[in-house]
C-alpha cells in the first residue's frame, strides 16, 4: 500500500523561471524554511535579535535583494555567510542587518603565510563594504578540526594575521573566531554539563 502524497497548496502567481511554476512566493518561504531546518539560530533575548545562517549551495535560489528583504520582513537582524561574496555583502549594505562572514578553509595556509595575502583579502572582502554593511565579525576557516585536509597547524597563525589586517585597516572593532565541529564535545546536554572529548591528542581540540 503506497504512501499519500501530501497535499500542498501554493499561494501567488507561478514563477517562470522555476521548471515547475512553483511561486516565487513559496520560494521565498522555502527558503526562511531551510535555514529554520538546516541552521542554527542564535538568539540574544534581551537585545531581541535572532540570526541565522545564509548558504547559498543550491539551485534557483533567490537574489541577494530578495534575501535581505526576506530577512527584514521576518525581523532576522543577524546573519552568517559562508563566504564573503560581494553580491550578498552589497544587497547587505544599509540593510541593519548585522553580519558575520568566513574566511574559507582552503585560504588558511596562504593567510597564514603570507601578511600582505591577509592584508590584501581584508581589504578587498572587508573594507570595501564596512561600514555600510554591518560586518561584526570573521569566521576565520570552518570546524578545521576534522578537515580532511588538516588545516589546523594554519588556523591560529592565519586568525593573527587577519587581526593585524584588521589593524591595519582601522578596522579592529570586528570580532575574529573560528566555529568549531560539535563533534568535539562529549556531552553537550544538558548544556550546564558540557564536556569537551577526553582525547589523547588534545591539540585537535
Amino acid at each position: 500500500m503506497g504512501e499519500t502524497a501530501p497535499d500542498y497548496s501554493f499561494h501567488g502567481e507561478p514563477n517562470p523561471h522555476h521548471p515547475h511554476g512553483i511561486p516565487r512566493s513559496f520560494t521565498l518561504s522555502f527558503l526562511l524554511l531551510s535555514f529554520s531546518a538546516l541552521s542554527f539560530f542564535h538568539a540574544s533575548f534581551a537585545a531581541g535579535t535572532i540570526g541565522v545562517n545564509y548558504g547559498r549551495v543550491a539551485n534557483n535560489l533567490p537574489t541577494p535583494a530578495e534575501v535581505v528583504s526576506l530577512l527584514k520582513s521576518q525581523g532576522i537582524n543577524r546573519v552568517k555567510l559562508y563566504d564573503t561574496n560581494s553580491d550578498v555583502l552589497k544587497a547587505l549594505a544599509n540593510s541593519a542587518i548585522d553580519v558575520v562572514v568566513a574566511l574559507p578553509n582552503e585560504l588558511l595556509s596562504s593567510v597564514a603565510a603570507d601578511q600582505s595575502f591577509a592584508d590584501t583579502w581584508v581589504k578587498a572582502n572587508i573594507s570595501e563594504h564596512f561600514p555600510q554593511t554591518k560586518i561584526e565579525a570573521i569566521a576565520v576557516g570552518n570546524e578545521v578540526f576534522v578537515d580532511p585536509k588538516n588545516t589546523t597547524p594554519f588556523l591560529v597563525p592565519a586568525m593573527k594575521n587577519v587581526y593585524k589586517s584588521l589593524v591595519k585597516f582601522n578596522l579592529s572593532s570586528i570580532k575574529i573566531s573560528s566555529p568549531i565541529a560539535l563533534s568535539a564535545l562529549q556531552n553537550s546536554y544538558p548544556s550546564s554539563a558540557g564536556i569537551l572529548q577526553n582525547r589523547t591528542d588534545r591539540t585537535r581540540y
